[in-house]
């Protein structure tokens, strides 16, 4: 079973060959004789040019030259000799000319293309696909499970159903354990969760196969290799919003803002996931397939009330569908769709559970089993099912008995004479096998058929080589479809033993009936539920918040609109990455991570953790924020270094303690000596300002709320900024831990946010003009708050706005008011030169309130004027570009409405005013490296003689540091630096190789393509460099612009 010995072809790898094609690749390098059964042509078709192909050893080989090409006259491809040549590339005398496609006939292949020598191969991009189907599918189900045999023992107690149940769900069922959630799951993190795992799982594995339909064939990144999505459920969350577009924001985040992936949902009771296979299935087959893989997603919860708490089940599979598949789908299928009433979730039922007739809808599931079969049988030619194929798989209503019943009803239908121990081994070897995972998750709705096929080709593996399948799914309502999958190769999955060990079983939580009901009940209950957090597990039992699984989504909150928001990871994760973050993300005020309280701390055991107090986790958070690890160092002294006794190879250093050890962890407490305290924020542009003492001790200071309707600050003790005092996390909310006094948190602030959130409470909304108390005290821990004053109104600070721009190096430049417009609008003049014209604004001076451009993609950093505007924040690292001609002049004006704190409330825009000769900048050059964080922080100028600007210097400082990475215990005194101009990116002026010498052989350029070249100074044993030493960059400029670069001590 090679997986690539399937798509034979003769034009490359991109081709799927038709049967006429088949029979062309049979003649290759062999006889090449007509049969009369080619192409049957109308016309002339190809015109020939009377030189044929060339030939093999007797000069005639395939398809003499007579003048005609492609004969169209019903007799094919006709062949005049036994050439033995290679097709294409024969070794006698025949002319060997290219046959041209350009005559008038009416065949049906008409063109100007040319076939191509032999041994120059061409990639032709073509849209067919065959044998298209399932190469994987990706499984996830709930952590939560019970067995059943426990569930019976605890349904026979005499409050719930007597004994009477013993056995009822194992032997009579049939089912060995359920799986189940709670409710911070639900369908929609169920199909983001195996979306997800199912890329990581391609990445991993290495099986991205797109690269073959490729026109440069090179695969595609695993979050563009997709190119549809369908998700088929029965337990929607919104009636107009699909699970798919939840789905996407992953493709977006990660993706680099991918969003060309085709589908929606398929809504239906049970056969809403089929549905969605057989879109994506007809979509990989169709013409309009563009290479990329199809994902068919099923995902549902049969939730269960507390008294059928046996029959819940839960699970979800995203399967992948792309030609030359494993499991092919195969021959021909049938479908039957009635009107039957027998199963509804009609809109505002008050329940999540169904409307249903239990026995009707057997019956229902019976009938259509009966017509599809009956269909299929017509359809191949009267041909025995059981003849045909060699497994079922069939939907799973309420469990295995379902699934054997349907078995037992084809059987009758098939062979009605079947009795006793025969059927019992047709029962074994051909449904069995399709019911491993079923057994042990219970009814899960839409997923069943999925789940059912993977459970075949997990268990079977090899020994299912060249076999068929046969699938039956079926949905109430009702919607039934039969189908056949051949076994051409073994699909990508793990063995069943070694996926319950890797995957099932892995991070599983088993529970007892009797926790288990409460806590699946908290979900049931989750219907139709608005401004909801899920809290099950925090009720329920606390440490289950440890084993949420990092690489699963979770249901963070469902917001006042009914709005649903996921993290993956779950509380117990830490936000995301900020190169992951979203412009939708704060357009829409989404809640994200930091919105649903502090990481939870794993307790060591449960005895410390009733011992630990709020005041001592307060206090431990302080000491580990203020814990100095470099200081720490110097607390040991080195014994020495030995060989360690079980690894000779491996080096021990051993440390002692020192007697005077000092503590730079710190848990500061209140020293009993008077003290004044400062309040620095926002809203006096980060001046310190005086806080006033109450009688009871604690400080306050009132202030009004400026145009952002945000403002952020911290507090410092007797005037001194390294005495701060800061809040753990960055923009924190009140009442949270404070830290300090102590020389730290420089990007930690306290942040009050009156905007009208999701996530703000109503009585902390605001507008500008309110007055707001903020009130610290200190007596055992460090307390801070705030309260919005009722009926209070003070005056709102004008804002002033500036403009950071490429022709004054990014420094700030005022905009002034614009006196010609209505009152909001700002504006300046500047003249375009060879540096171009980048912009952003600056609010009050402070870059943490910037306005800045949203760019559509997230790799750009520069945008038109036609981009969204956000801010202010500190997130701007994107510009507006003007794009013009040299020695315009352009207006750029901005305009904010002073009563909406929203970024729609703000416009940028330019005009072009008048053309003036060009006036070109001095060049100015600033020096980059770890001392700066390379121009993060803040860029170091060099130096020029007065009117010379052909020499610039500037000064570093050497540093002990790991000129390699990956060997961060091999430490020199260097520092490595590249030079900006303009402090422009593009710009950067760098050797062109790295850890660069000035003692080296090299190049000096000026690009945007130095990311990863600089100069060391101190690689080189002539620097004579130690920590410390003071070294001068010289920049020489000669006036060719040729640049050098030197340095000296």
């Amino acid at each position: 079973g090679s997986r690539g010995g399937a798509a034979r072809t003769l034009r490359g790898p991109a081709t799927m060959p038709s049967p006429v094609e088949d029979r062309m690749s049979q003649m290759v390098g062999g006889e090449a004789k007509g049969d009369g059964k080619g192409f049957k042509g109308e016309g002339k078709g190809f015109k020939g040019d009377g030189k044929g192909l060339k030939g093999g050893k007797d000069g005639k080989g395939f398809a003499k030259g007579d003048g005609k090409g492609f004969k169209g006259d019903g007799k094919g491809f006709k062949g005049d000799g036994k050439g033995k040549g290679e097709f294409m590339k024969g070794k006698g005398k025949g002319d060997g000319g290219e046959m041209v496609s350009s005559g008038k006939g009416k065949g049906k292949f008409k063109g100007d293309g040319q076939m191509v020598p032999a041994g120059q191969q061409q990639v032709v991009y073509q849209r067919q696909s065959r044998n298209a189907g399932i190469h994987t599918i990706e499984i996830y189900t709930p952590q939560f499970w019970f067995e059943q045999t426990e569930m019976e023992e605890f349904d026979a107690r005499p409050d719930r159903y007597g004994p009477s149940v013993i056995g009822k769900y194992t032997k009579g069922i049939g089912q060995i354990q359920a799986r189940f959630n709670t409710d911070d799951e639900d369908p929609v993190s169920f199909c983001m969760t195996v979306v997800h795992r199912l890329l990581e799982r391609i990445e991993e594995k290495g099986f991205n196969e797109t690269g073959r339909y490729q026109p440069d064939g090179v695969a595609l990144g695993v979050y563009h290799a997709i190119g549809r999505i369908d998700v088929g459920t029965e337990s929607i969350v919104d009636r107009s919003k699909s699970m798919k577009s939840y789905v996407m924001d992953i493709f977006e985040r990660y993706g680099d803002g991918e969003s060309n992936v085709e589908g929606v949902d398929q809504y239906n009771a049970c056969y809403g996931g089929q549905a969605a296979g057989l879109a994506v299935l007809s979509w990989v087959e169709s013409d309009r397939w563009d290479g990329r893989y199809g994902i068919a997603v099923a995902t549902d919860i049969s939730e269960a009330h507390p008294f059928f708490i046996a029959f819940v089940g839960a699970a979800t599979t995203a399967t992948l569908f792309f030609p030359d598949a494993p499991l092919a789908h195969h021959s021909q299928r049938a479908t039957c769709i009635l009107h039957r009433l027998d199963f509804c979730k009609p809109v505002g039922w008050h329940d999540m559970a169904p409307v249903t007739d239990g026995k009707y809808s057997v019956e229902c599931y019976l009938d259509a089993l009966d017509s599809c079969y009956k269909t299929l049988r017509k359809k191949v030619n009267d041909r025995e099912l059981f003849q045909i194929t060699d497994y079922n798989v069939f939907h799973t209503g309420g469990g295995y008995h379902i699934v054997k019943k349907a078995f037992e009803r084809l059987l009758r239908n098939e062979r009605p004479e079947c009795r006793g121990s025969e059927r019992e081994e047709l029962t074994a070897v051909r449904l069995h096998p399709s019911c491993h995972i079923l057994k042990r998750v219970g009814p899960c709705h839409t997923v069943s058929s999925f789940l059912n096929t993977a459970s075949v080709a997990m268990s079977q593996m090899q020994e299912a080589l060249g076999k068929v399948i046969m699938v039956f799914t079926y949905g109430s309502g009702c919607a039934a479809t039969m189908y056949q999958l051949r076994i051409d190769d073994i699909a990508y999955f793990d063995p069943l033993e070694v996926w319950f060990l890797k995957r099932f079983y892995k991070n599983s939580v088993k529970m007892n009936p009797g926790d288990a009901i409460p806590i699946h009940n908290i979900y049931v209950e989750t219907w139709m539920k608005f401004e909801y957090k899920p809290f099950g597990r925090q009720k329920e039992n606390p440490d289950l918040l440890h084993a949420l699984e990092e690489d699963v989504y979770y249901l963070g909150e469902i917001d006042k609109f009914g709005r649903r928001f996921y993290h993956r990871g779950g509380i117990k994760a830490r936000p995301l990455d900020k190169k992951y973050e979203l412009p939708a993300d704060t357009a829409e005020g989404r809640p994200t991570r930091k919105h649903w309280g502090p990481l939870p701390e794993e307790k060591k055991n449960k005895i410390e953790d009733k011992l630990t107090t709020v005041d001592e986790k307060r206090r431990q958070i302080e000491y580990d924020m203020t814990f100095d690890h470099e200081a720490e160092e110097g607390n040991y002294m080195e014994i020495g270094e030995f060989n360690d006794t079980y690894r000779r190879d491996q080096k021990v250093k051993i440390l002692k303690p020192l007697p005077d050890r000092k503590q730079h962890g710190t848990t500061i407490e209140p020293d009993g000596l008077q003290h004044s305290y400062q309040i620095v924020g926002t809203w006096a542009r980060r001046q310190s300002q005086e806080m006033t003492q109450n009688s009871d001790g604690s400080w306050y200071f009132e202030f009004t709320l400026g145009e952002n309707r945000w403002e952020e600050f911290y507090l410092t003790q007797d005037g001194d900024k390294k005495r701060r005092i800061y809040p753990h996390v960055e923009r924190a909310a009140k009442d949270g831990v404070a830290v300090g006094p102590h020389d730290g948190g420089q990007s930690h602030f306290w942040f009050l946010d009156c905007r009208e959130r999701v996530d703000v409470p109503a009585d902390q909304m605001g507008v500008p003009g309110d007055r707001y108390r903020v009130t610290f005290r200190w007596k055992k821990m460090k307390e801070l708050t705030w309260t919005k004053l009722q009926g209070e109104v003070g005056e709102v600070d004008r804002s002033q706005y500036f403009i950071a721009g490429s022709w004054t190096d990014f420094e700030l430049e005022e905009l002034k008011p614009d006196t010609s417009r209505r009152k909001g609008w700002y504006s300046t003049e500047v003249q375009m030169t060879s540096l171009g014209l980048e912009f952003k604004l600056v609010r009050n001076e402070d870059y943490s309130q910037a306005i800045y451009p949203v760019p559509t993609k997230r790799e750009d950093r520069t945008c038109g004027k036609h981009a969204a505007i956000n801010g202010p924040d500190a997130s701007g690292a994107t510009f507006w570009k003007v794009d013009g001609v040299l020695g315009g002049v352009y207006r750029i004006a901005f305009f904010r409405d002073a009563e909406d704190c929203e970024p729609a409330g703000m416009r940028v825009e330019w005009t072009k005013i008048d053309d003036r000769p060009i006036v070109e900048l001095e060049p100015t050059y600033y020096l980059v490296g770890p001392f700066n964080d390379w121009g993060q922080k803040d860029m170091r100028k060099m130096r020029h003689p007065p009117g010379d600007v052909s020499v610039f210097t500037g000064e570093v400082e050497i540093e002990e540091m790991a000129p390699d990475e990956k060997s961060p215990e091999k430490k020199k005194f260097m520092m490595p630096f590249k030079i900006v101009q303009h402090k422009m990116p593009t710009r950067c002026v760098h050797p062109d190789k790295d850890k660069c010498t000035q003692l080296m052989e090299h190049k000096v350029v000026m690009d945007d393509k130095g990311k990863d070249l600089s100069w060391h100074i101190g690689a080189h044993p002539a620097d004579k460099a130690k920590k410390g030493d003071v070294f001068s960059v010289k920049l020489q400029i000669a006036p060719t612009g040729a640049m050098t670069i030197s340095w000296s001590k």
